[in-house]
């Protein structure tokens, strides 16, 4: 299979970040992103601990 150079081009425009106003995120979007991560990091910190509360819980000699 062979890639062309326009191929090459548009994948490596893809990979950059942009500069163009009108397709930056704005201030709310980031703040909204940072939110939805913050969630999902806690989400998985709630986890571990319930799974670490529950090992000690059933397993009490492990």
């Amino acid at each position: 299979m062979r890639i062309t150079m326009e191929g090459e081009a548009a994948a490596s425009r893809a990979a950059t970040m942009t500069r163009d106003p009108q397709k930056r995120r704005t201030p709310a979007e980031i703040r909204a992103g940072n939110l939805r991560l913050g969630l999902i990091l806690l989400a998985v910190v709630a986890v571990f601990f319930a799974a670490a509360v529950v090992k000690q819980v059933y397993f009490p000699g492990s």
